[in-house]
């Protein structure tokens, strides 16, 4: 059948196509925003374990000095076990434990470190200490 003179086929996309071509895009924008939201989770999580580590750090360095004698004696009867620290503009929870290890006069001192009102500890650094009294 031949089309008249006066009468063009109209140029332009079917609706089929244009619905795929949005689900299609759909689909794209849909994770890339699901990468984008991974992205700021795990920023959020390695802030929090950085400064949480710093805490943990910062208690275990003060045992090293006071083993190492760098500290006044009066200073070292002052040390706390637990307590909350601010790192970060964010208060973190800490506490010390002190065990003996094997070995003369070796110690093993660990530093858990979460959040305030969350048991999950976010670090849990240790260290091994010789302490000669």
């Amino acid at each position: 059948m031949k089309s008249s003179p006066g009468f063009r086929r109209a140029a332009g996309f079917t609706l089929i196509e244009v619905a795929v071509a949005l689900s299609i895009l759909g689909w794209v924008m849909g994770s890339a925003l699901y990468l984008v939201q991974q992205y700021a989770d795990e920023r959020v999580r390695l802030r929090e374990q950085f400064y949480s580590a710093q805490v943990s750090w910062n208690h275990l360095i003060e045992h090293y000095q006071d083993a190492e004698k760098w500290t006044e004696k009066n200073k070292k009867s002052k040390r706390a076990i637990k307590g909350v620290d601010t790192q970060g503009e964010q208060p973190w929870r800490w506490e010390l434990e002190v065990k003996e290890a094997m070995g003369t006069d070796l110690y093993r001192y660990e530093v858990a470190v979460g959040l305030p009102g969350n048991e999950r500890n976010r670090a849990a650094l240790f260290v091994y200490l010789v302490v000669k009294n």
